[in-house]
């Protein structure tokens, strides 16, 4: 395995490493990383095929071009070959999946190689613990440049446990905001936990007002502006790849993209929900944000193919979770239907989006009501053979996701649709490691629905170690949550409190849930009000109860009883 730099410029279409065997080459460019010089994107070849890896992040130690100094260093006599004689450097990835995707191909030991040879910060600092790699690691041009993304920053927290083959996860986060009454409060989330029930949702909770939205709001804020204040935001450096916002209120002020902020991972932070930006004929202008419900559905088609592009790309790491067939496992259980399609330009023959008609027949729904429409369905059986590029190129994502059923389009209400857009956002959205804020999902989904999106959260999830925080006033929700994972929003007179029930949520029981939440209990139902009526025109509670016959629940027969006798 050879990791080498010969000096060859980055351009738009890069010629492939010369060498047939495996093989990493770093590309120069002159890209400005906040004054730094670091980004090298990169060409490999693994196994025969050419692979696409994320760019490395390359710091010498008092050198603010690191591309330069090593075109000077050829120009002494270096053959390229890393590691580079005689200079002390470190570096990050853009991205773990750069060391996911040599170790699903070649495995750790060659992952480890490759991390040696790149003098790798996470490798150097977290597991050989050398002292050069930390002095470095506590300079300006490592913090400001090679830590600059989010992705890198997680690649340092957590690659060198691939190299130590171990389980990357989501760790507890504390995150203080300030709340409804101007203080600083600090949320504890629990997401590690020796108990054996699912730990990967946490719930906010309280009533309106109470300043749950608020928070979600402030945690987005602090995550794609780092720094930006010592008062608020995490407590430690959160090891998360990104952050996705699922918000359908049309109220809500999300951030709904990065355009225009100081961060080239632009996938750091993703929005789904009614608002999204205006297209412009002019590059120079940002369109306007506004407020639609075409932006799900085309989010929705993009999201689709995005979900095809990453299975094709990232199949090679161990464990990838396969976003397709996640996809069409998660919406059985909502929508009964043999497969997914997008819409694609008409004209052409449907085999140009296909990279391998040797063993299949390709596949292409055309349509003809007032005009000829072609679909390709995405399926997870023809995922390798599909071409995602062409699709992407000809896709036309306002007529967002179509079903079809016996060789026929079906028809989804309202909840189904938007059920389906959103699970299909998330997962072309989704990274290992990822914080998923869902804000209020009981607007969108009715309580069926609103089931199977807590299900079908937890299965996305686990497959993706990610994990989830919701603001709702759900009582459904909260009973799919242990209690050390729900954290009620209290106002009292001295000021916000944050508690978690006395009790087991999971599993718990509505009435009791929405008392200890609500405090409901205390308020007159109008059904109370229709009972005590009717009491004072019986002798007794049982009298009552004979002349209802069947309709009364039990429920209701022990709170009517209790009535009578003066205890609820």
């Amino acid at each position: 395995m050879k990791v080498i730099y010969r000096g060859r410029p980055f351009q738009r279409n890069n010629l492939p490493p010369k060498s047939d065997s495996d093989v990493i080459e770093l590309l120069s460019n002159n890209w400005d990383d906040f004054g730094y010089k670091t980004s090298f994107p990169v060409v490999c070849r693994l196994k025969g095929e050419i692979v696409e890896l994320e760019l490395v992040r390359l710091l010498i130690d008092n050198v603010y071009n690191s591309s330069r100094r090593l075109d000077q260093l050829l120009e002494g006599g270096w053959n390229g070959e890393f590691p580079i004689p005689g200079v002390n450097y470190i570096s990050t990835p853009s991205d773990i999946t750069f060391y996911e995707q040599i170790e699903g191909l070649l495995g750790t030991d060659a992952a480890i190689a490759v991390a040696q040879l790149l003098h790798d910060a996470s490798y150097l600092v977290r597991v050989s613990d050398d002292e050069a790699a930390r002095a470095l690691v506590e300079t300006e041009g490592f913090k400001k440049s090679l830590q600059r993304e989010r992705g890198s920053v997680k690649a340092y927290l957590d690659a060198w446990r691939i190299f130590e083959r171990q389980a990357i996860a989501v760790l507890d986060l504390g995150f203080k905001f300030e709340d409804v009454f101007g203080d600083i409060s600090t949320l504890e989330l629990k997401y590690q936990s020796e108990s054996r029930l699912p730990h990967d949702i946490n719930v906010l909770i309280g009533p309106n007002g109470s300043g749950k939205s608020r928070v979600l709001h402030q945690m987005v804020r602090d995550w794609i502006s780092p720094g930006r204040t010592k008062v608020r935001g995490f407590v430690e450096k959160p090891n998360l790849s990104q952050i996705v916002v699922v918000s359908y209120s049309p109220f809500e002020r999300f951030p709904v993209d990065l355009l225009r902020r100081k961060l080239q991972d632009t996938h750091a932070y993703r929005y789904f929900g009614f608002r999204g930006r205006s297209v412009v004929s002019d590059d120079k202008k940002l369109g306007s944000i506004k407020l639609s419900h075409q932006f799900p559905k085309r989010n929705a088609a993009q999201a689709l193919v995005d979900c095809l592009t990453d299975d094709k790309r990232f199949h090679s790491i161990r464990d990838w979770a396969q976003k397709v067939k996640t996809v069409e496992s998660v919406l059985a259980t909502a929508i009964e239907f043999d497969y997914a399609a997008v819409e694609v330009a008409s004209d052409g023959k449907v085999e140009k989006y296909y990279d391998d008609t040797t063993f299949i027949e390709p596949l292409g729904l055309d349509v003809t009501d007032s005009e000829k429409r072609r679909y390709i369905p995405i399926s997870s059986d023809r995922i390798q053979e599909l071409n995602s590029d062409q699709i992407t190129e000809n896709l036309r994502s306002e007529s967002g996701v179509i079903f079809f059923r016996d060789g026929r389009a079906i028809e989804l209400s309202s909840g189904q649709r938007l059920f389906a857009y959103i699970v299909i956002n998330i997962l072309g959205a989704i990274r290992r490691n990822s914080l998923i804020l869902v804000d209020e999902p009981e607007l969108f989904l009715h309580p069926t629905l609103e089931i199977q999106f807590v299900n079908m959260l937890k299965t996305i999830l686990k497959r993706f170690n990610s994990k989830a925080l919701l603001a709702t006033h759900s009582v459904v929700t909260v009973r799919e949550v242990p209690a050390d994972c729900v954290h009620v929003f209290e106002q009292t007179e001295e000021g916000l409190v944050l508690k978690h029930p006395p009790f087991q949520t999971f599993g718990g029981d509505f009435q009791r849930i929405s008392s200890y939440v609500f405090g409901d209990k205390a308020v007159s139902k109008p059904f109370e009000a229709w009972i005590r009526a009717q009491l004072n025109e019986f002798d007794t509670a049982d009298d009552f109860i004979e002349a209802m016959q069947n309709e009364l629940n039990e429920e209701l027969i022990v709170q009517i009883k209790a009535m009578e006798r003066g205890q609820w």
